[in-house]
């Protein structure tokens, strides 16, 4: 199995976009790219905007090659939109090099709330116009020669009754790894999470972590993320949420000495790339100061 990071907080931009390649299929999921509108009362610096633009790019060439893409959750950092937007870099074209003629696996907007029902209204819209077999995912599986992709019944994203919402979780299986890929689901905060790698165990496991710069409660994370680890994947991506801290590794300090106690190795998306953690939002007031530019003036987008 081969696994390709392709954007996410630690390499600069809001998303969780990764790539998986076995002998039998190739899937992209969550293919989209984001930055937040304000941060610290400041807009994205040019830095963070050219590295849109970056995992943009990564995000089109790869969906050349992937024969399924996922669209978890209906926030702007997890699907190509059809319009055009600077924060998503995106021209208004991509979602059909994206998503044409691709095998999409959605999530199910029937316990969604009204502000994701309408995204998922639109994108539903162009993923006709680009000739994409839509499929909703939750709770499902499909079969592609040795390979087994497993969607998780829908899950919070946060605590229940959060706001924000709910996803869909998958796993990837070809008989040697299994991947499991579970954003968004803030710590986990939930156990329905846990639940669901305790039955696809799997030997890496990508999990959003908990929203810690939004002063979050992480006593059941830190359980939840303690049980995960005694499921003894080889390898835990803390990721997403998490990563808009700068201080999250003291913050996760117990979930790493945890970990290494149980063999198992914690690390991120650039970590799994190989490239130095890049935390671009968390360190946006540090990057005006020590980078000074003149704001790019941006049409006002909500956050997710």
């Amino acid at each position: 199995m081969e696994v390709v990071p392709v954007g996410e907080e630690s390499l600069g931009v809001r998303s969780m976009c990764l790539y998986v390649e076995t002998r039998d299929v190739r899937v992209l999921f969550d293919a989209g790219v984001s930055l937040a509108p304000r941060r610290f009362g400041l807009p994205p610096h040019p830095r963070e905007l050219e590295r849109a633009r970056e995992v943009r790019a990564a995000i089109l060439r790869l969906a050349e090659a992937a024969d399924v893409v996922t669209v978890s959750h209906y926030h702007r950092d997890h699907f190509t939109p059809w319009y055009p937007s600077v924060y998503m870099a995106t021209d208004g074209e991509a979602y059909e090099r994206v998503y044409g003629g691709k095998r999409v696996l959605l999530k199910n907007p029937a316990d969604l709330n009204w502000s994701q029902r309408r995204r998922h209204y639109g994108l539903s819209k162009a993923l006709r116009e680009a000739g994409a077999e839509a499929v909703y995912a939750d709770g499902d599986e499909w079969q592609f020669g040795g390979t087994q992709i497993v969607a998780s019944p829908s899950l919070w994203h946060g605590p229940a009754g959060s706001k924000t919402g709910r996803v869909v979780a998958f796993a990837v299986r070809d008989g040697e790894e299994t991947l499991a890929f579970v954003p968004d689901v803030e710590g986990p905060v939930e156990p329905e999470p846990v639940a669901f790698l305790r039955r696809v165990r799997p030997t890496i496991a990508v999990v959003g972590g908990p929203p810690t710069y939004l002063n979050w409660e992480l006593d059941k994370a830190l359980k939840h993320l303690a049980e995960i680890i005694a499921l003894k994947p080889h390898t835990l991506v803390l990721a997403h949420h998490l990563l808009r801290d700068a201080q999250w590794r003291e913050k996760m300090s117990s979930v790493f000495e945890l970990a290494e106690r149980h063999g198992v190795a914690v690390t991120t998306y650039a970590g799994l790339a190989g490239r130095p953690e890049e935390l671009l939002e968390a360190r946006r007031r540090e990057l005006y100061e020590k980078e000074p530019a003149e704001p790019e003036p941006q049409g006002e987008e909500e956050e997710d």
